[in-house]
């Protein structure tokens, strides 16, 4: 954990964890970049941490949080994993067609 913040009991990691996978389930367009960003400083992770718990290079995730990276579906789904997310397809918001 990142060494910035003070430690917070258990319980209120536990609270932290689900506000956090609600925010961005309630999201469902959220770009990948957005949601690795959110997940790592809100889990309070050091990019070095979320790469060990990811198994993603360093150099990977920082390109990634800075919108340079176009990773595969096997490393975005890696990022997304530990937290029991996956990246989807959802429709854009603002699409006037409908499906048939």
């Amino acid at each position: 954990m990142d060494k910035r913040y003070k430690p917070v009991s258990v319980p209120e990691q536990v609270r932290q964890r689900v506000a956090l996978l609600e925010s961005i389930t309630n999201q469902p367009g959220m770009s990948l970049t957005q949601a690795v960003r959110e997940l790592r400083t809100g889990l309070r992770l050091t990019v070095p941490e979320y790469a060990k718990l990811t198994q993603v290079a360093i150099r990977t995730i920082h390109d990634i949080e800075a919108g340079k990276a176009n990773p595969s579906l096997a490393t975005a789904n890696k990022l997304l994993a530990p937290f029991g997310l996956m990246l989807g397809v959802v429709k854009p918001q603002g699409d006037r067609h409908e499906s048939s």
